[in-house]
């Protein structure tokens, strides 16, 4: 049995619009201590690694681990229509064939999706990465950084000497570059100076990840995967690890 009441709507749907930018169907695993995925996008450039923690729950109740596969935007669709003052209650039924959910507030509504049987994956070895630099930084300035580079170009630059973080991008004739230390949005850095190139695309799409979040944790190295971490204590836990775009 798999039972689970969240009061924060909030949490939740962000949590499922971020991971439904980059998947489209996913494998949620069911467990004592929550609720998790990883899972890679199509193209095999981003792994998304997501806990929804049993502390975030009013109520939770699950009997055994299990694993459904789940069409996340039909999900998505549905907790779009929960009220902030909603309370909503996920369940499987009993043959283990659907995903059951209910919103209550001024009144019941109850919704249910079928799940679906996913094959699951080839997943990257993401933890045996060794990352040369480190770093948590304010997720409002990534994010503006970010949005400022996608005026110019398709790509952007990180790069840091280990003392400041720099995102930057040039295009035909313009160029923009964002420099990041202590007085401006850069809590701690650690490591070597590092700089990679990386998609706007996804960067856009992981960035989402910002509302459970004031602050990111980055980890990067020379011409390598960047892993991006989002953190609300206790309630969930949210990871990314964006491959490199190959430079000309």
């Amino acid at each position: 049995m798999f039972k689970a009441t969240i009061s924060d709507v909030s949490l939740l749907r962000d949590s499922i619009d971020t991971i439904s930018q980059l998947i489209g169907e996913g494998i949620f695993n069911l467990s004592k201590n929550g609720i998790s995925l990883v899972a890679t996008d199509r193209a095999m450039v981003a792994v998304v690694k997501f806990e929804l923690k049993k502390d975030a729950f009013d109520d939770y109740k699950c009997d055994k681990e299990n694993s459904i596969g789940v069409n996340i935007e039909n999900l998505l669709q549905i907790l779009r229509r929960a009220k902030s003052t909603d309370q909503i209650t996920l369940e499987v039924s009993e043959d283990n064939s659907k995903l059951k959910i209910q919103m209550k507030g001024e009144g019941v509504r109850k919704f249910s999706i079928p799940l679906l049987d996913i094959t699951k994956g080839e997943i990257p070895e993401i933890d045996q990465l060794d990352f040369s630099a480190k770093m948590q930084i304010k997720t409002s300035v990534v994010e503006e950084g970010i949005n400022d580079a996608d005026i110019i170009s398709d790509s952007v630059i990180f790069e840091t000497d280990g003392k400041s973080l720099v995102i930057k991008t040039e295009g035909d004739s313009s160029s923009v570059e964002s420099k990041i230390d202590k007085d401006s949005g850069l809590v701690e850095i650690s490591g070597n100076g590092v700089r990679s190139r990386y998609a706007l695309e996804y960067l856009k799409k992981i960035m989402k990840a910002g509302k459970i979040s004031e602050t990111t944790s980055l980890q990067m190295g020379r011409d390598f995967p960047m892993k991006l971490e989002f953190n609300h204590p206790d309630k969930v836990s949210m990871s990314f690890v964006l491959a490199p775009r190959v430079e000309d």
